[in-house]
């Protein structure tokens, strides 16, 4: 798994010491940062309540992805029709409540690394 993350984030890597950063969501339990949503240029035009509802149909959807990087990008592409809303919404405010992080690899390839399990218990727990 290490190596198949390694890879994932490679070509953000600029030395060594960016590595627990970049990676840091893999290994553990992010804490919910709601300011990193509402300091976000898109998602910052959006009210608490419109987040959420995105969230409650990503986990809706997810639920019944097929967890590899393919199915989980027509899962987020089905996600974009069903909810309107722009890719830079929806897998920004998605990207954000798995990892708190301000930017991880491609989100197809960050949620199928992290597991199905994980990616809804943290979608859950950003709803909380």
């Amino acid at each position: 798994m290490k190596h198949r993350i390694l890879s994932l984030v490679q070509d953000r890597l600029k030395t060594l010491a960016d590595l627990p950063t970049l990676t840091d969501y893999f290994f553990t339990e992010p804490a919910p940062d709601w300011s990193m949503v509402d300091d976000n240029k898109q998602l910052g035009k959006l009210e608490r309540p419109e987040h959420k509802a995105i969230l409650h149909e990503a986990i809706s959807a997810l639920e019944n992805s097929d967890f590899t990087p393919e199915g989980i990008q027509v899962t987020l592409n089905q996600l974009l029709e069903s909810t309107g809303q722009k890719p830079v919404i929806v897998f920004s405010l998605i990207r954000l409540a798995v990892s708190w992080a301000p930017f991880s690899p491609a989100l197809n390839d960050t949620l199928a690394v992290l597991g199905k399990e994980t990616v809804l218990r943290r979608l859950r727990t950003a709803l909380g």
